[in-house]
Parts: C-alpha cells; sequence; structure tokens
C-alpha cells in the first residue's frame, strides 16, 4: 500500500535503477543542456554527527525526460504543461487561477505511487523545485507576487541521478508499460548516464567577480537599523513576540558573465561549484528552471516528511562567524551557546512550528527531539531545533507544507502579525529566498530545505543577466539592538558574497 494515499502502486508504472560503477560528477552532469534540479548535500570534514544523516544523499534531477511536466505559479495563476506520455496521470496541459498548493495538491494526488527503490532515500522521481515566500499569501501573508519570476516552479522529473554520501551512485528512470516508446528512451538513458557518455565539460577553475566587487543593499544601513527599532516598537506593543526582517542586496554581473551565458556556458553553475567547494552545506542546491538560476548555501531543512508519515522540522535561530583562530572560534560558539536571546529567538520557532504541525499531524504526536543544539560548519556555527511529528494515513503532502509555510524562521512568531509587520517594512517581495527548495518524491516522501544563503540570477532568452540578489536578514525581538542585528546581517552575507569575490555595501 502507498501510505501517501492509501493506493496500491500500480505494477505497470515503475522505477528502472541502474548503478553507476564510479561515483559520477554530478557538477558535470549537471552541466548537461535543459533545466536542471540539483539537490546538494555536503558536509566538511569536521561536521557535527547529528548534521550527517541530514546529509547523506543527494539528487540531480534532470527535467527533460519523454514523461516530464512543469507547475509553475505566477501573478496568480497556475501553469501546468504536461508531455504526451504524461498526460494520463495529470491530464491535459492548462492556464487557470487555482491557488498554488490547490494546484500541486492535485497533482500530486495524480502522481503515479512508486515505491523507494534505494534503500534508505525517500526519492523515488516527482516533483522538484522551489515554493516561493509569497506563496505565503495563501496562508494569511501578505498579497503580493515576485519580481521578475515565478512564485513556484516545480517539475515532475523522469529521470535523476542518486548519490549516496559514501560513494554509491544509481541512476532512476521512470518506465510505463503504457508507454512504450518514452520508456524505452529512458532506458537508453540510463544505460548512456551511467557509461560516462553524457557527461558535460566544465571548467577546472570557476570564474569569480573581481576582487572588491559590491553588492549594493536595496536599503542603507542606517534605514534598516530603523526598521529594527520598528519592529521593536510593534513587539512593545504585543503585536509580535519576535519578527524575522529581511532585505536584499543587488550583484552586477562579473566581467565576461553574460558573454559566457550566451556562448552557452553555465558560468552560473560553475559560481556554484566554487561556492560548495568553499562552504559544505547539508542543503545546498543549484536550480536552473527557464529564467531561473539558483545556488543556495542553505544549512537548514524545512521539512521532512517520511513514506511512512513521520515528520521532521530542524528550524535554526542564532548565527556566529566562524574565526581563524581556534580559541577565538572556541569562545563564539560557546558564546552562542550561551546566549539568552538567541535561545529566545529559537525556542519561540519551536512552539510556532509545533503549532503549524498540530494542524495536520496525529493529535499528541507533536514533540520536540533537541532544542538550541549548535551545529558548526565551514563559515558559522548554528544553533539548531528539531521538531517530530507523524501524519494520519493518505494525509496530503501539499496540505502539511502549505499548514507550516512560509518557514516560521523566516516569519517570526506570531506568524501572520509578524509577516504582516515585516512585509510593510521591507516593502518588496522576497521571491526565492525565503521560500523552499527540494522535492515531493513519488513514493510520498518530502524534503524541502529554506531557501536561505542563496542567490537568485534571472536571464533573458538569450542567457543576459537582468537582476542577481542576495537576501539575508536575521530575527528581531524586544531584546535585539539594531547595530548588532545589522552587523548580523552582513555576517550572513559573507558564506556566498565572499566565494564570488564582493562584498555587501550598503
Amino acid at each position: 500500500m502507498d501510505d501517501r494515499r492509501g493506493l496500491t502502486a500500480d505494477p505497470a508504472v515503475r522505477v528502472a535503477v541502474r548503478a553507476f560503477p564510479t561515483v559520477p560528477d554530478l557538477g558535470a552532469l549537471a552541466a548537461a543542456d535543459g533545466d536542471v534540479v540539483w539537490l546538494d548535500s555536503s558536509l566538511p570534514p569536521d561536521a557535527p554527527a547529528t548534521a550527517h544523516a541530514r546529509a547523506r544523499w543527494s539528487v540531480l534531477a534532470l527535467t527533460d525526460g519523454p514523461f516530464g511536466a512543469r507547475f509553475r505559479h505566477e501573478a496568480h495563476r497556475a501553469d501546468v504543461e504536461v508531455s504526451p506520455a504524461s498526460r494520463r496521470w495529470f491530464g491535459p496541459s492548462r492556464h487557470d487561477d487555482t491557488p498554488a498548493f490547490a494546484a500541486l495538491d492535485v497533482l500530486l494526488g495524480r502522481t503515479p505511487a512508486l515505491p523507494e527503490p534505494i534503500a534508505g532515500c525517500g526519492f523515488a522521481l516527482g516533483w522538484v523545485g522551489f515554493l516561493g515566500y509569497e506563496l505565503g499569501r495563501e496562508s494569511g501573508g501578505a498579497d503580493r507576487t515576485a519580481d521578475g519570476h515565478a512564485d513556484a516552479d516545480l517539475r515532475f522529473t523522469d529521470r535523476a541521478v542518486v548519490v549516496d554520501a559514501g560513494g554509491a551512485a544509481w541512476a532512476l528512470a521512470l518506465v510505463a508499460d503504457a508507454e512504450p516508446e518514452a520508456s524505452a528512451a529512458n532506458r537508453a538513458w540510463l544505460e548512456t548516464v551511467t557509461g560516462g557518455r553524457m557527461w558535460a565539460d566544465v571548467d577546472d577553475v570557476p570564474p569569480r567577480l573581481p576582487a572588491g566587487a559590491v553588492a549594493t543593499g536595496r536599503v542603507t544601513r542606517t534605514a534598516y537599523e530603523t526598521a529594527v527599532d520598528a519592529c521593536r516598537a510593534e513587539i512593545r506593543d504585543g503585536n509580535a513576540f519576535q519578527v524575522c526582517l529581511t532585505t536584499a542586496f543587488g550583484l552586477v554581473p562579473a566581467p565576461g558573465l553574460e558573454a559566457r551565458c550566451e556562448s552557452g556556458t553555465d558560468a552560473h553553475l560553475s559560481e556554484y561549484l566554487r561556492l560548495r567547494a568553499l562552504d559544505p552545506v547539508p542543503f545546498g542546491a543549484y536550480l536552473r528552471l527557464g529564467p531561473l538560476r539558483v545556488a543556495s548555501r542553505s544549512p537548514e531543512r524545512f521539512l521532512r516528511i517520511e513514506a511512512s508519515g513521520a515528520v521532521a522540522a530542524e528550524p535554526i535561530k542564532g548565527t556566529r562567524r566562524r574565526r581563524v583562530d581556534p580559541e577565538e572560534d572556541a569562545a563564539a560558539r560557546a558564546e552562542l551557546a550561551a546566549s539568552v536571546k538567541d535561545r529566545a529567538e529559537n525556542v519561540m520557532i519551536v512552539d510556532l512550528l509545533r503549532n503549524d504541525l498540530l494542524r495536520t499531524a496525529v493529535p499528541g504526536s507533536v514533540h520536540v527531539d533537541r532544542l538550541c543544539d549548535v551545529e558548526t560548519y565551514a563559515s558559522v556555527h548554528q544553533m539548531v531545533s528539531t521538531i517530530g511529528a507523524v501524519l494520519p494515513d493518505g494525509a496530503s503532502r501539499a496540505a502539511v507544507v502549505r499548514a507550516a509555510f512560509p518557514p516560521g524562521s523566516m516569519t517570526g512568531a506570531p506568524k501572520i502579525s509578524a509577516m504582516a509587520i515585516a512585509d510593510r517594512l521591507e516593502g518588496a517581495p522576497r521571491g526565492v529566498y525565503s521560500g523552499v527548495i527540494g522535492y515531493f518524491s513519488a513514493s510520498g516522501a518530502v524534503d524541502l530545505s529554506v531557501a536561505i544563503r542563496t542567490l537568485v540570477t534571472v536571464v533573458d532568452d538569450v542567457g543576459t543577466v537582468r537582476s542577481r540578489t542576495f537576501g539575508a536578514g536575521g530575527a528581531v525581538t524586544w531584546s535585539s539592538v539594531a547595530a548588532d542585528e545589522a552587523d548580523e546581517v552582513e555576517t550572513k552575507t559573507r558564506s556566498v558574497l565572499s566565494g564570488l569575490g564582493a562584498v555587501a555595501r550598503w
């Protein structure tokens, strides 16, 4: 039985699997033509033991297979494009005003139920991509839409490569008895990709912006500090306990970057390869979806739902920059662990997520597995908690995500009031930033990261860069000091911007 919907999987639709003889170069595979979603897990050698299980699997999902489909939500409208081979499941292509989570629920309900082909890995093909922050309008947020790109873009992928942190790797492809031609194409792809004959060349030395390049703030530092004090006034008046206040920095493309895009080389992927080498994280991602190039170095999981219905949320609140000197670094970590302010921020979001999960979980099943644990990564120390729950049989995965969306660590508490305050003070959409990236597997499993430390680039039809933005922010409480909050924003820009040779200026 399929725990996702209580339906029996159809044996005429299945995942064909072929192991790689050696570990494939996912960066090279990601450079192939077409759109791609790379969910890229990695950790530094000294990462905490608790992080390794979360960073075990990487998934490279290709979107150009014969069973492919696309779901986008833009300007309040749902756009579903369906290939001929997958119409038996998803119906015809269509464009209507269905809300995003309702449209997603329908698509997930029509997705063929597939068992997990690799033990321990929840991914069994399915829908991959992002849900942007502005979809929060469907759960009490402001009625905004993203600027320059869709609010959500998910692809049904029928071809993917899965890599275990231990080094084993497999290619997965969808086959269906009723579609022999499409199935034959996917079987041929399995043979080709595992034989190493589809791997593209990538630069040995990824490009970077010139040293000293500037990422310009959307607002001045003074304006951000004024907004912090405005949040504190709202908290004083009882309108919120915590507000996640963010801003964005705009980058000018590096010389030659536009030309490289126009010549067919994915310079944005090359940049991402540089970032991942400098800053290993458990929930990295690179997305090439239509006009979007998304490079995310996120350490934070939003939600994981197992096919069995077990749920885990892992919010992060509390960040300290790593120090070069070991004694200073240890002191920074100890200071974070002892910080009353950061602990209060984290506990507030834990309570918020407990409430979010209670809306769809089995009563009495919500629990806290760990509270305010400090984990150390390549560039920062983070305070992390884990909340667990169990879903009732047949629970809608779209409904579970909607009930917890946007991520509480990016809103504040209470969620609706905090979102309204932040929206008024920020005065602009966040887009991909503060949303989530990941997959809705055909097995019923879901794994989504929070889109933080994320560079979002929009290009035109010929690859010319139209905009490049990097969002950053932090939680404001009554005890916040405006200058300290602005310093934290600058700290959070370094993990990505420094890898591009850029520095934030506002």
